[in-house]
């Protein structure tokens, strides 16, 4: 056997070797047993790093993969352009996916299409999403709010069940941003800053104004603390002041001795003398009382030219 035909033989061993592992895989896998339907979405986000045979997940579980993505206006194209018709460059694209029939429903391909329209109307929606930092780009169908993102209104009919897209994470995240941007853009932080400027400095001067008067009246405060306290120092360290002391004790020791005996002595000598102003009251009554009666009995009567003066007073 020539060198050459070894060679022949040795590479079809090989290649025959290979298909018979990737049979078993294949079959293994059950790819081959799967019936599987096409999706279609559209989209005008950009689309870098999503490939033909890029995973499909819903929620996700790997539901299928990528099978075509092109243009609209390629494969929907307007018949009234004409022969030569004109790229639309605002023109969405276009991705289509193999998914597994039996995600969406029953195994019968004529109930999937109604399955697909009645997740849409739920909020099925297919987003743009990245594998992680290294990773590609994969399609991920999940549910949204149907009324933050409705369906589009398309000029075209899908050949395809039809899942709307809705902008990806960081596309919202990125939108969220620019709109911040623009908001602080729309501020006038110069006119701002003029008139923190000119707050500050009338602050500043009400501040020195009234800062300079109340040290100012602190320092006369002081200044008469100063001496209250200074002569308070001298009354304390007089001398006299501890006699002063002792003698206001004494005397307040005395009067704590002898004042309830003087109020006793003062209560008797009041009682005493209401006494005596009551008996003297009562002779002096009786005395004037046999008086006025000594004059009603015996009328004065006195000789010569008077008695006609003193019958007409006794009259």
């Amino acid at each position: 056997m020539t060198p050459s035909t070894e060679l022949k033989v040795g590479a079809f061993v090989i290649a025959s070797v290979s298909l018979l592992f990737g049979g078993v895989i294949a079959l293994g896998s059950g790819r081959f047993f799967q019936e599987t339907q096409v999706l279609e979405t559209s989209t005008h986000e950009s689309v870098d790093g999503l490939q033909l045979g890029s995973p499909v997940k819903y929620r996700g579980v790997p539901i299928g993969e990528v099978s075509e993505i092109s243009f609209a206006d390629r494969l929907y194209p307007d018949h009234d352009d004409g022969e030569n018709p004109e790229f639309d460059y605002g023109s969405p694209v276009i991705i289509r996916m193999k998914v597994r029939v039996d995600v969406f429903g029953p195994t019968r391909s004529e109930l999937f299409t109604k399955d697909i329209e009645r997740g849409v109307e739920q909020g099925l929606r297919a987003r743009m999403r990245s594998a992680g930092l290294t990773g590609g780009i994969f399609v991920e169908l999940d549910m949204a709010n149907p009324r933050e993102f409705p369906p589009p209104v398309l000029a075209y009919m899908p050949e395809y069940p039809f899942v709307p897209s809705a902008p990806s994470r960081l596309d919202q995240v990125i939108a969220t941003i620019e709109r911040i941007s623009n908001s602080l853009s729309r501020v006038d932080f110069e006119g701002m800053g003029a008139d923190l400027k000119d707050a500050l400095a009338s602050v500043d001067h009400l501040l020195n104004g009234r800062v300079d008067q109340m040290l100012a009246h602190a320092d006369a405060f002081i200044a008469e603390l100063g001496k209250s306290n200074q002569m308070l120092q001298g009354v304390l360290s007089n001398p006299n002041l501890a006699s002063t002391l002792d003698h206001t004790s004494a005397l307040a020791a005395d009067l704590r001795a002898t004042l309830p005996a003087a109020v006793r002595q003062y209560g008797e000598f009041g009682a005493e003398l209401n006494a005596l102003v009551s008996g003297e009251e009562y002779d002096l009554r009786r005395l004037l009382s046999a008086l006025r009666e000594t004059l009603e009995r015996r009328p004065l009567v006195h000789p010569g030219p008077h008695a006609t003066v003193s019958e007409d007073a006794s009259s």
